[in-house]
């Protein structure tokens, strides 16, 4: 039997136009007209993304894992595919064997559950290898055009150790699935396929994606060229500009960015030369935008804020400063402080106002004290201590142990370095109040931020002398860079225009 072309839909979401939830209404509604689930296909960039979509059509739906197996990422379906164990691709322990056994220095190895499963490392060879496969290129091609600092020579032996090692061991990593699922015949039977986030697919996830819709009816295929900003990773967003539809949308309504955001994004974008054109509408609210000439002239005291620069390293001296003025934070959504910490100091601070806590709290605060010093020997385990009471300063000096009562946390708790002193002393004097909650303020790299938004956002635009490189190179990346860090604003926008030679100009 001759089987047609699949009809190719196209939706591009501009920022803050709910792409990936327009995408969970039309799985809905293809449940709703009787679709079978079994073959549906909603392949998404991120195992949270894949398994967030299946969680609402199993609500909704009252359906099963097994009924929605084709929810998931585009490794996770060739391994489906492929029928692998797990004992058959690679993990971190084989890459730590590998580092041992070749004397190759893998640094941080994350077993890249969030990025589609891939494992990814700190070593160059190892990533530059995998880039070159990602894009479909032959080794030598790809270090031609990418003027590497590093040997050809030490590139190809890389190369070679890492290709003997897994044969050695019979494991495949996870491009290697990619590629035999090229190879097989073993298409799986979907009606309908949803690609999410399509932007950030790599030149060999579209084919894979490709491979596994050619026979379905239909696709939709969900992303924004103008939010590319993965191509170091292998991204390939020149394959969807020139895709061919049989239908494009634009869904054209942001329901976060105020108008004067919207302008001065649009203004942005327009520099960027191969894109796809669409228009779009901020939400009915003007916004605002301000300069400051330093990043300390922005008050991050009030309201909710995503602050963000363009590498790890201009955001390093962001967060030094942020310290020194005593604002709690996180960076990349953790805390720079333990949090276990923080509520002991506000446990202290209630008993030294005659306020009770309970017995959880009570050996929170031991643990920050020595022995001998805050508490007497022993009573580290509070063993006589009875968890359905409450405990005043007086009750643990008299029965507990307690050395330190009516004194200073700071002096109470002599288990805490000197670092986390300063930093929560720094706090205190700023008024304390932002002590015991949830930060407002995330740092961020602009990369990091992709898909999150605030209230209150402040831009870095410096650029550190490699970026400046990248951006005189390839001006368009940094511009899509720049236009995905404005478009995260949901009211006002601060930006900070460039201390160095070289920033980005918005």
């Amino acid at each position: 039997m001759h089987h047609s072309k699949p009809s190719i839909n196209i939706i591009l979401g501009p920022p803050g136009t709910g792409k990936t939830h327009n995408l969970l209404n039309l799985v809905e509604d293809e449940l709703a007209k009787g679709t079978p689930p079994d073959r549906i296909g909603f392949f998404a960039f991120t195992k949270k993304a894949a398994n967030e979509a299946k969680e609402r059509a199993k609500k909704k739906f009252k359906l099963e894992d097994k009924q929605l197996l084709f929810f998931r990422t585009l490794h996770s379906l060739a391994f489906l595919q492929l029928g692998l164990t797990t004992s058959e691709v690679m993990s971190r322990d084989n890459y730590r064997e590998f580092s041992d056994a070749y004397g190759m220095d893998l640094g941080a190895i994350t077993d890249g559950m969030d990025t589609g499963g891939v494992i990814t490392t700190d070593n160059r060879f190892i990533n530059e290898i995998n880039l070159s496969r990602m894009k479909g290129l032959d080794l030598q091609d790809h270090y031609n055009n990418s003027n590497l600092d590093v040997s050809w020579h030490a590139l190809l032996r890389a190369q070679r150790s890492f290709e003997e090692y897994k044969t050695k061991r019979e494991v495949l990593d996870f491009t290697d699935m990619l590629e035999l699922f090229l190879q097989v015949k073993n298409i799986p039977q979907l009606d309908v396929v949803f690609i999410d986030e399509a932007q950030d697919l790599s030149w060999l996830q579209w084919n894979v994606a490709s491979h596994a819709w050619s026979k379905a009816k239909k696709v939709y295929i969900s992303g924004d060229d103008d939010q590319a900003i993965f191509r170091w990773t292998g991204a390939d967003v020149e394959y969807f500009i020139r895709m061919k539809a049989d239908k494009i949308s634009v869904l054209d309504q942001s329901y976060r960015c105020p108008r004067l955001i919207h302008k001065m994004a649009d203004n942005i974008i327009q520099r960027v030369g191969n894109r796809r054109p669409k228009e779009w509408k901020g939400r009915d609210y003007m916004g605002k935008i301000r300069y400051h000439a330093y990043s300390e002239g922005v008050d991050l005291r009030d309201g909710e804020w995503l602050v963000m620069a363009r590498t790890n390293y201009l955001l390093d001296e962001l967060e030094r400063q942020v310290k020194t003025e005593g604002l709690l934070y996180k960076r990349n959504n953790r805390l720079p402080i333990s949090q276990k910490l923080l509520e002991a100091v506000q446990f202290w601070k209630k008993l030294n106002d005659g306020e009770e806590i309970d017995l959880k709290a009570v050996k929170d605060i031991y643990s920050y004290m020595s022995t001998k010093i805050g508490i007497e020997h022993g009573h580290k385990q509070l063993k006589t201590a009875d968890e359905n009471i409450k405990y005043n300063m007086e009750s643990l000096a008299m029965h507990h142990g307690l050395l330190m009562a009516g004194r200073p946390w700071d002096v109470a708790f002599d288990k805490v370095g000197n670092r986390d002193k300063e930093y929560l002393r720094a706090i205190e004097q700023r008024g304390g109040k932002n002590f015991n909650v949830d930060p407002k303020i995330n740092l961020s790299t602009i990369h990091a931020a992709k898909g999150g938004e605030a209230q209150n956002v402040m831009l870095l635009t410096d650029l550190t002398r490699k970026t400046q490189e990248s951006l005189e190179k390839n001006p368009d990346d940094e511009s899509r860079v720049f236009y995905v860090g404005v478009t995260r604003t949901k009211e006002s926008l601060h930006i900070v225009q460039p201390q160095r030679e070289g920033g980005f100009i918005i």
